[in-house]
């Protein structure tokens, strides 16, 4: 090889190796900033897993125009002036960072919440996000007319691209959350940002400089694309945008609103991103699709019933997720077309991501009075297989097939008691939807007859409510009203008026709350309650006392009033109050030594409240505690065992915590854990005195932050 070629193949070497790294480092630092922004939102908007949804919903709409930019940019301008009007844009943010919460970013309370979020997250990183989000395409765009070989085929940096998403996503959670400060990463994104505006500058300089053959720099001729294939791309790009943020928020619901329950089912998305758009065949993966259908009539089957092993649902979940996606994904990249059309492409692929995201953040909430975001984005999944060619249809088979999963579905329904039967029951469920997947009609059905199965079985719903906050129900049934939020009940009442004023579900004695009251009767005037539910607290309200409830949610303030549903509030002896606002920034703005008592129980469906639980937020209650003053803490939980963090927090107080369980054996009552702290050592020794309480171990302490809440240590 003469001096030159070899000088010339280094250089292309060189040119794929710079934008393959302008592409990562852009798509990383586009994907970081995603759970950093929200972590930084938890405070103001209640650790609602509504916030991500909502700042997904943001991120897409801003992709979206984004990706409109440049289309239109590259068409009109043409590889001469488009690079040279985009490099200035590169830098306009360098103006706004580094990054920062306005200083009214907590909502007002006459507001919408998605509304003020939207506004907040525009104010806060719209014009970094909307930069950084055109890197994708409008790279794949400067390389398609650059000198290289591989200029007709720039989709490779597609996958660099994807990879750069994937690897920021993990490495929020795993190294940049548990090592840095928020502080700190803000600074350490800004200075990124700058790296990647020199990467991108390297680049436009490459292009500008590129000579081409006569003929390259125009590329190939555009590919006319009909209306039928653009609707078809759209389809296929926002199924699984919406299934993502529908499991993200089913997952999220039911353990934390968290980045690493945020950041999972986003990185799964992006990954299959990244392994269909490595494949080479234009065929649709056959065995792929009969996968996925196989894993989601799975999961649609077994996640809702009562009992299941949460894990193992939410794994199921999440490979459903992976195997759709990928699915979808490989179905798109097999139908992907030249180069001149690739602006075109990406716009179309970003269109329906946001359609996803419209469906499921802003849509679903103001047309839907509960979830079906979740079974809608399923029901669909067939649609994946219309086109693909199938074998003959085989009656036999079908009839079998039909018979499997009807077996299969009663099954379930008669409530799983063990691990075991969930992993042998969803292995049957998944051999009926590989079958079904050849019968795309009867899979829908099979998928459709669930969640028909699951509403029937639940009591006579009086009411329901959604809002920003999650959806609502309340059941009467047995003699009794139920309150469920999300999965998970919240508050009962007997109808019996003898039996209405008992306290019940977690707030039942011995070994709750119920405890705290009798066990120190007179000693509390001023008690402070962070979380309403139905209101059973209340039952133990004195002449005398004042009881104010901190609650997030309008709906369950409505609801916990309405004597037609519950009464705890109005029976109580206690004058009741109520403040509509998240707890924690509603206590900050009173007076310090507020209250005698303050009772932490702000659960959303199973979720737990990191930002609640934090270092600073429980020296801002004991701030408002009088001397002497009482903290009961209500940490049950399905997944997480939250000891450890309430002995961080008594270690960083350094207050005595005692821990109670209550059995939940009487009528009415369900098994509750609950801590409680205080400086007072009298306490520990008053409660000690009562039966199902102990001192609660520190040698396992916890100790989250503001910054940081790694659920990982607490798994049971």
């Amino acid at each position: 090889m003469s001096a030159q070629g070899s000088t010339g193949t280094t250089a292309a070497r060189g040119t794929v190796l710079l934008f393959s790294a302008t592409a990562f480092i852009g798509a990383a630092l586009l994907f970081v900033v995603q759970p950093l922004v929200a972590k930084l939102l938890l405070p103001s908007y209640g650790g609602s897993a509504t916030v991500w949804s909502t700042s997904s919903l943001f991120f897409q709409l801003l992709l979206l125009g984004s990706y409109l930019y440049v289309h239109l940019s590259a068409t009109a301008l043409g590889a001469r002036w488009q690079p040279r009007l985009h490099l200035p844009l590169i830098f306009l943010p360098a103006l706004v960072l580094p990054l920062a919460l306005p200083a009214d970013s907590a909502p007002a309370a006459d507001a919408s919440p998605a509304l003020w979020l939207l506004r907040t997250l525009t104010l806060m990183i719209g014009l970094p996000f909307a930069v950084l989000a055109t890197t994708g395409p409008v790279l794949q765009k400067w390389f398609s007319w650059s000198s290289s070989e591989r200029a007709e085929d720039p989709y490779f940096l597609f996958a660099a691209s994807n990879l750069g998403s994937f690897g920021g996503l993990l490495a929020y959670p795993l190294l940049i959350e548990p090592t840095m400060s928020l502080d700190q990463q803000r600074v350490a994104w800004s200075v990124g940002f700058l790296v990647f505006g020199l990467l991108s500058t390297a680049c436009v300089l490459v292009v500008s400089r590129a000579h081409p053959e006569p003929g390259r720099r125009a590329g190939l001729p555009a590919e006319r694309i009909g209306r039928r294939r653009l609707l078809v791309w759209t389809g296929l790009a926002a199924l699984p945008a919406s299934m993502s943020l529908a499991v993200t928020a089913h997952i999220s619901t039911d353990v934390a609103a968290i980045p690493l329950l945020w950041v999972v089912p986003l990185a799964i998305y992006l990954a299959t991103f990244v392994l269909a758009f490595a494949r080479r065949s234009r065929k649709p993966p056959r065995r792929v699709l009969a996968a996925a259908c196989a894993v989601t009539l799975a999961t649609v089957v077994l996640v809702p019933v009562p009992n299941s092993p949460v894990l193992l649902s939410m794994a199921l979940s999440l490979t459903m997720l992976a195997l759709v996606g990928y699915a979808a994904h490989a179905r798109l990249a097999a139908d992907r077309p030249p180069a001149a059309n690739l602006t075109l492409y990406y716009l179309v692929i970003a269109a329906g991501g946001a359609l996803g995201g419209v469906l499921n953040g802003f849509v679903a909430p103001q047309l839907f009075d509960r979830v079906w975001e979740f079974p809608l984005s399923v029901v669909l999944v067939p649609l994946l297989l219309v086109g693909v060619p199938r074998r003959s249809f085989d009656l036999r088979r079908a009839l079998v097939t039909i018979v499997l999963v009807s077996v299969g579905i009663m099954a379930a329904g008669l409530v799983l008691r063990g691990d075991g039967e969930f992993v042998l029951l969803c292995a049957v469920m998944m051999l009926g939807g590989w079958a079904l997947s050849r019968f795309p009609v009867l899979l829908v059905v099979a998928l459709i007859v669930p969640f028909a199965l699951d509403e029937m079985n639940n009591g006579e719903v009086i009411e329901r409510s959604r809002s920003f906050f999650g959806s609502s129900r309340v059941e009467s049934a047995d003699g009794e009203h139920r309150l469920v939020h999300g999965t998970t009940q919240h508050g009962m009442q007997f109808d019996d008026p003898y039996r209405r004023r008992l306290g019940t579900t977690y707030y039942a004695s011995p070994g709750s709350v119920a405890d705290v009251f009798s066990g120190f009767d007179g000693r509390f005037e001023e008690v402070g309650a962070i979380g309403l539910g139905a209101g059973t607290i209340a039952t133990y309200g004195a002449p005398g006392q004042r009881m104010t409830f901190f609650e997030i949610d309008a709906d369950m303030v409505r609801i916990a009033r309405d004597p037609a549903l519950f009464t705890f509030l109005t029976d109580s002896a206690a004058r009741i109050e109520t403040v509509v606002g998240d707890g924690r920034l509603m206590l900050a703005k009173l007076p310090p030594a507020s209250f005698d008592l303050l009772v932490l129980d702000a659960f959303s469906s199973d979720s737990i409240p990191a930002h609640l639980l934090t270092r600073e937020a429980l020296r801002m209650y004991a701030d408002r505690l009088r001397t002497g003053g009482v903290l009961a803490v209500h940490i049950s939980n399905r997944v997480f065992d939250l000891r450890p963090v309430l002995a961080g927090a008594a270690e960083d107080l350094d207050w005595q915590a005692t821990v109670g369980r209550s059995r939940g054996t009487s009528p009415g009552s369900l098994a509750s854990t609950w801590v409680v702290l205080s400086s007072d050592p009298s306490v520990r020794t008053t409660l000690m005195g009562g039966e199902r309480w102990a001192p609660l171990e520190t040698d396992r302490a916890v100790h989250w932050t503001d910054s940081y809440s790694s659920l990982l240590p607490l798994l049971r």
